[in-house]
């Protein structure tokens, strides 16, 4: 389930978002046509891109990349493939490919969603956009020097990927970097965002190791979550009399669908083949809705803050125990090496834990380290409702940090 269920919120999200552009295309039927810069069907953003970003011609894009040469590629994301370039021979930065074919417009109009809110040193910044064609958009963002904390690995002589930062001094400006970034999402903007997805890879690096988070095509209001989505599209019946339906009617099909996606998450079978009146007269209950919530045990199946801080304690274990990779997995493996340490944790087993190639000063700081373990695996509490708040752990940091620099 946890392995599978990457693939198929994609497919949700896209299913969802396809049936709320046919309820748009129905109300605009008679509107005027969009502008071309506004991607075909989404009515219902009228997001002001010149504002957010400055828009660059295709041919710029092109020589930017030498045609997207290989040599100039980066890496190939969920969300587009990234590229290396130069603006002008001067101005690097790194753009983003995104083939409309293959990507859900879903994932770079939230992006756009994003930086038309936020504008915040912890973020990479959007520095521009290319929409000429119909099918391929492109993003560019300023360019990072040291890349993102994934990159900084290295192959161990058992063959395991270490963390090649020696420092755990670097290692809490990272944490603490990544948590103020959080923080901001969760406890500065109204109504908080989510990341949605907090790992390794997401945590990129300035010349002096300061965080600015990127990977930001899932990010989206807290209140607008899939499992939001989910309960708004299982309760549609609610909104109708019964006599409203007609087989085969919109509302009717997105309301079953959400019957489906109930099913999906909570592996209970037999809503979807309710009658209305079966359905209508037992609604999702809290416990269904627990289920939904905790279901997946990555912490990552439905984008909240809740989940955000799971996989931030991930990536406090990252740097506790330098193994790269960890943060990125839901896979069954990856949970069983979580399950490990944190019994490691709750069993005082240290030399279990520890990265043995960090460079540690004092007994001081190997008791800070330990601290930021205890604090990752309350992060990983298995109920969402446990979890700690970002700005409860970035305190905690914050005050490990001034005890570590006191001792130093």
């Amino acid at each position: 389930m946890v392995l599978a269920y990457d693939n198929w919120e994609r497919l949700v999200r896209a299913t969802l978002l396809r049936e709320e552009l046919r309820q748009i295309a129905r109300q605009c039927s008679t509107a005027s046509s969009i502008s071309s810069e506004f991607p075909p069907g989404f009515h219902s953003f009228f997001l002001n891109f010149s504002k957010i970003s400055k828009s660059f011609e295709y041919e710029q894009i092109q020589n930017a990349t030498d045609s997207f040469a290989d040599k100039h590629l980066i890496k190939c994301g969920f969300s587009g493939d990234l590229f290396r370039g130069k603006l002008d021979s001067s101005t690097s930065v790194v753009i983003k490919r995104i083939d409309l074919l293959l990507v859900s417009p879903y994932e770079y109009i939230s992006e756009l969603e994003f930086y038309s809110k936020v504008a915040h040193s912890g973020f990479v910044r959007l520095l521009g956009h290319c929409f000429e064609d119909e099918d391929i958009k492109f993003l560019v963002y300023e360019y990072v020097p040291n890349g993102d904390l994934s990159s900084f690995s290295f192959t161990k002589p058992n063959g395991n990927i270490g963390l090649k930062l020696w420092s755990w001094r670097t290692r809490m400006q990272i944490a603490i970097g990544t948590a103020k970034s959080l923080v901001y999402l969760h406890h500065e903007c109204n109504p908080p965002l989510v990341h949605g997805d907090v790992q390794a890879s997401s945590i990129l690096l300035d010349d002096n190791y300061d965080v600015k988070l990127g990977s930001l095509s899932r990010a989206c209001n807290e209140e607008n979550t899939l499992l939001d989505r989910i309960t708004r599209t299982y309760q549609e019946d609610s909104s109708y009399q019964e006599d409203t339906f007609s087989i085969g009617s919109w509302a009717s099909g997105v309301s079953r669908f959400g019957k489906v996606l109930v099913e999906l998450v909570t592996r209970k079978r037999g809503i979807s083949t309710r009658s209305d009146v079966q359905s209508n007269a037992v609604p999702i209950s809290s416990d269904i809705l627990k289920l939904i919530y905790e279901e997946d045990a990555s912490g990552r199946a439905i984008g909240s803050c809740e989940s955000d801080v799971y996989c931030f304690g991930k990536v406090l274990l990252v740097l506790v125990t330098g193994k790269l990779g960890i943060s990125a997995k839901s896979d069954v493996m990856a949970q069983d090496w979580l399950q490990v340490m944190l019994r490691h944790i709750d069993e005082d087993n240290k030399t279990s834990i520890i990265d043995p190639s960090l460079l540690i000063s004092n007994v001081c700081e190997f008791d800070n380290l330990w601290a930021v373990a205890g604090l990752a695996k309350s992060c990983l509490d298995p109920v969402p409702s446990s979890r700690p708040q970002m700005k409860s752990v970035l305190k905690d940091l914050e005050d490990l940090n001034n005890l570590r620099t006191y001792h130093e």
